[in-house]
């Protein structure tokens, strides 16, 4: 039994291990690899060693041999299920220089049922069959290339009504590479679609059935689409979706982006993903239903509902795991023997890997996996902790809280926030989300047969659908709901499971659990504070188009423009996170900034101080807004500022230590002549602008000796101008965040740092 134990686990750590290093690190495939592979067989050798002379009546020395042995295996096992593109793959095309930016016309299958993207665009994935590019005036060019594998494509939502899986379409518009994050927190596009088999998208501008007369064929994904309707049909837009996502999980239906980040913030995500709770719900109705009947009878009923779930959720893995772990329960049933539900856990996980390797990447599968363990080792002790609640409280209180624990270190490191409410939110909606789950569930099955009957039975669940989402939007809107903790490092995580699993384990460290927590607690936040009381930076972040900059003097901040809404959720909020910004002391708003995009920021960060060229009115979340008055200069905290222009965005921003800095925006060559001969004391380490023209009587007069440009390329006699001056250019969508200190000057993101995956739900 031990023997069995060790070498599960030892293939779990031996994919998990190359998963951390590889897919979560940044490092390359094969160092990476190679360098978790040795390392677990050199812990297995020392195992092997040490572990017989203290554990004698354990497993022998070749167990541990053979344990490490088979951990380097799983390792070489990723590495071989790894995808990558085929020799014809489709993403080929991206090499070839000639038919870069022409039209392409693509042929394929559609492999899945279209979903709204958070940008309102339909997307969908293709297995793309054949290829042909056309030139500028719609003419194709060559013949028709036999293409393979899988392409993401976007399209306008009302250019692909009534696409369904398994249909053949004719598409025409853009092939294009997947990107790298290009600043700190930031989404890794390439690393989603490579998760799928995916090394290219596709943005479509129309598309055509190739035959027109074929109809959607048998599926599931039908029954998925029929409930969700039915559900939409008798509830409305908002709550139906909702309903639908809590009974089969939010990648079976469109469920809007508000709602998911609604609860997403609240810490009620779960209730979103099909999972072990849905699973235990499915499970103990039918066996409740069955229950004094024949044990083979409540085994078949519940294996019936196992496998109709799993195919109407899509076969996550999180419910994959759940599933195979109520089919060992199943078993157990069957055979009228006790499952043991650690062991059912390992063995659940290692099958599920030993099938899908890759799925040790996946966010979701990670934290059911946590949170089931915590369950299983930690909701007894707190039950017996919490004896003084009333009987049926103590289990409602525990629950929530081993399942929240033995997750927080995998929430801080993906996504470097932690709900603070989380725990008595989870206490206080559990009668709710079990109403909805159930009964969405309930009615769906009912839906599938009979749209119109489920439609109506289901109305009833407005009412506690419409309470839980009154009750989040208002957790969300208490002061410290969300808490940003800033990023932590590969080793912080692993040395809080560490910490964790010596307080379940170890009996000196169970009888001194306080310690364990306080370590716990300067792990998680000590590095954090000890960096952002001795940082002094800035950060020009790649946000398209937009100039924006961080700027940090140890524990105050400075942001300086918000860009476009866009750019605002998926660019500076996401890097706020990671810096561990709960507020935002000072705030500089540019002409033509949008009001959405600062509400945007200040909903998740709220600022002190706005300064603002535009009218943006004070809320709760700006204390107050002062007008950027050009020519006047603006001291806060250890930054000066003046505005030199009141059209036009002319900023002289001087960081501490006196460090000026330069920014023009939109000013043309004249402009630039005029502002030289006009303005005085322009002097600038760095000058920032858009990256068009500059005039060399500019240059003259500001001298820099670093030049960031907040766009995609620069104009081509400027770059020839600074290169001959020696003025040291960045521009940002090419190099990724530019990052300054004083100690270690200017660097690219993209040129010097590691990346690491960050949550895939931001699409």
């Amino acid at each position: 039994m031990a023997e069995g134990v060790i070498f599960c686990l030892a293939y779990c750590v031996g994919l998990l291990g190359v998963s951390l290093l590889v897919h979560d690190s940044g490092w390359e495939l094969l160092p990476g690899v190679f360098l978790s592979g040795l390392g677990l067989l050199g812990v297995g050798v020392v195992a092997a060693i040490a572990l017989p002379r203290k554990w004698r009546l354990g497993p022998s020395a070749p167990v541990y041999l053979l344990a490490g042995l088979l951990a380097l295996s799983a390792t070489f096992y990723y590495w071989g299920r790894s995808p990558i593109p085929a020799i014809d793959d489709i993403s080929r095309l991206l090499d070839r220089g000639e038919q870069a930016g022409a039209e392409q016309v693509i042929w394929g299958t559609v492999k899945d049922a279209p979903e709204l993207t958070r940008s309102g665009r339909t997307r969908f994935w293709l297995q793309a069959k054949q290829v042909r590019p056309r030139d500028e005036r719609g003419d194709y060019m060559g013949e028709p290339e036999a293409v393979s594998g899988n392409l993401y494509i976007t399209i306008a939502s009302d250019r692909a009504d009534g696409v369904f899986p398994g249909q053949a379409l004719r598409l025409g518009g853009n092939l294009y590479a997947p990107s790298r994050p290009k600043n700190p927190n930031g989404f890794d596009f390439k690393a989603f679609l490579a998760d799928k088999e995916t090394f290219a998208g596709f943005s479509a501008d129309w598309l055509k059935p190739e035959d027109a007369s074929q109809r959607p064929g048998l599926g599931l994904w039908r029954l998925r689409q029929r409930i969700a309707a039915a559900h939409q049909q008798g509830l409305g837009l908002s709550v139906g979706p909702l309903v639908s996502a809590m009974a089969l999980g939010r990648r079976a239906v469109n469920l809007p982006y508000d709602i998911q980040d609604a609860f997403i913030q609240a810490g009620l995500a779960h209730t979103l993903a099909a999972s072990g709770f849905h699973v235990s719900l499915v499970l103990g109705v039918m066996l409740g239903l069955f229950k004094g009947r024949n044990p083979k009878l409540q085994v078949a009923a519940g294996a019936i509902a196992l496998v109709i779930y799993v195919g109407l959720t899509g076969a996550q893995p999180s419910v994959m795991r759940a599933a195979l772990m109520g089919a060992g329960a199943l078993i157990g049933l069957a055979v009228d023997r006790r499952v043991k539900p650690l062991g059912c856990l390992l063995m659940a996980v290692t099958i599920l890997l030993m099938g899908q390797p890759h799925w040790i990447d996946s966010i979701g599968f990670r934290l059911s996996v946590a949170a089931t363990f915590g369950l299983i080792v930690t909701v007894q002790p707190l039950t017996r902790w919490l004896d003084f609640l009333p009987s049926a409280m103590a289990p409602l209180l525990a629950v929530p809280v081993a399942a929240y624990l033995w997750t927080i270190p995998l929430q801080l490191y993906y996504f470097n926030t932690l709900s603070t409410y989380s725990i008595l939110l989870n206490m206080a909606v559990t009668p709710l989300v079990m109403v909805i789950s159930l009964g969405g569930i309930a009615t769906g099955m009912i839906a599938a047969i009979l749209p119109p009957l489920g439609s109506l039975l289901a109305w009833p669940l407005q009412w506690p659908s419409r309470l839980l989402i009154a009750i989040v939007q208002w957790s969300n809107q208490q002061p410290g709901s969300s808490l940003a903790t800033g990023h932590l490092s590969l080793a912080q995580m692993v040395g809080l499971y560490g910490l964790f699993l010596l307080g379940w384990r170890q009996p000196w460290f169970q009888r001194r659990r306080w310690l364990v927590g306080c370590t716990a607690v300067m792990v998680a936040i000590g590095p954090l504070w000890l960096q952002t009381s001795t940082t002094f930076q800035a950060t020009v972040l790649a946000a398209g188009r937009d100039p924006v900059l961080v700027a940090q003097d140890h524990h105050q901040t400075l942001l300086v423009n918000s860009g476009e809404a866009k750019t605002a959720f998926y660019t500076v909020n996401p890097f706020l996170k990671q810096a561990g910004k709960n507020r935002l002391d000072w705030a500089i708003a540019l002409p033509h900034n949008s009001p959405d995009a600062w509400r945007t920021i200040t909903a998740q960060t709220p600022v002190n101080q706005l300064y603002s060229a535009v009218d943006i009115p004070a809320t709760a979340d700006v204390k107050a807004v002062e007008p950027l008055k050009p020519g006047e200069p603006q001291t806060f905290g250890r930054f000066q500022l003046q505005s030199l222009g009141a059209e036009n965005s002319i900023l002289q921003l001087t960081l501490p230590e006196d460090h000026p800095w330069l920014l023009l925006l939109g000013l043309s060559i004249e402009a630039q002549k005029q502002l030289a001969k006009a303005a005085t004391g322009l002097a600038s380490e760095v000058l920032w602008w858009d990256g068009g023209p500059l005039a060399d009587e500019l240059l003259d007069v500001v001298q820099p000796q670093t030049a960031i440009a907040s766009g995609y390329e620069v104009d081509d006699k400027t770059e020839t101008v600074l290169s001959d001056r020696a003025i040291q250019l960045f521009i940002t969508e090419r190099d990724g965040a530019v990052l300054w200190t004083p100690t270690t000057g200017f660097e690219g993101y993209l040129r010097s740092r590691k990346h690491r995956r960050t949550p895939q739900g931001l699409l």
